[in-house]
């Protein structure tokens, strides 16, 4: 039987299909890690954090639950902006800072200096990205507490970018 339309071969209309079947099936496949799931070790990393901080660990969100803070309306703060927050870990042997920022290019402390017995300042960076949210987000960063701090009286810390928060005495 001949072609209706010259040069038309009915076996053309299955190519596009194929071709698309065929980029699909390559697709996912690079998307798999060659594991098997059912037979893979689950990961233990260390938390991750961001490449020049010096906190030892971070993650999005507050301060936990277990962090001693100055109470509630002991301290002046502005209500519409109240971070950075603060709070001592581990009987004082550790503190946490919450920084707000961008999710995609997120604060984190670069540097931390003893002014004195009773005062840190803590230098603040953020990490640089093509492009990032404004999403305000908060993390958390765990900071080792410098030996030169006596945590029996208020610590007072001072962040680069201006802001202040004080640790109550334990």
């Amino acid at each position: 039987m001949d072609n209706l339309i010259s040069g038309w071969d009915p076996r053309d209309m299955w190519r596009p299909a194929w071709v698309g079947l065929i980029g699909i099936t390559l697709g996912l496949a690079g998307c798999s890690n060659g594991s098997d799931p059912a037979t893979s070790e689950p990961t233990t990393e260390p938390p991750s954090v961001t490449p020049g901080s010096v906190a030892d660990s971070e993650a999005e969100g507050e301060l936990p639950p277990e962090a001693i803070t100055a109470e509630q309306g002991s301290l002046p703060q502005e209500q519409a902006y109240p971070f950075p927050e603060a709070g001592w870990l581990e009987g004082g042997a550790k503190f946490a800072i919450v920084l707000v920022g961008s999710s995609s290019c997120p604060a984190f402390p670069s540097s931390i200096e003893v002014i004195d017995a009773h005062r840190l300042m803590i230098g603040i960076d953020s990490r640089e990205g093509e492009v990032c949210t404004a999403d305000m987000v908060p993390r958390t960063h765990v900071l080792r507490t410098p030996a030169d701090i006596d945590s029996s009286q208020e610590v007072t810390l001072e962040y680069s970018f201006g802001r202040t928060v004080i640790l109550p005495p334990l």
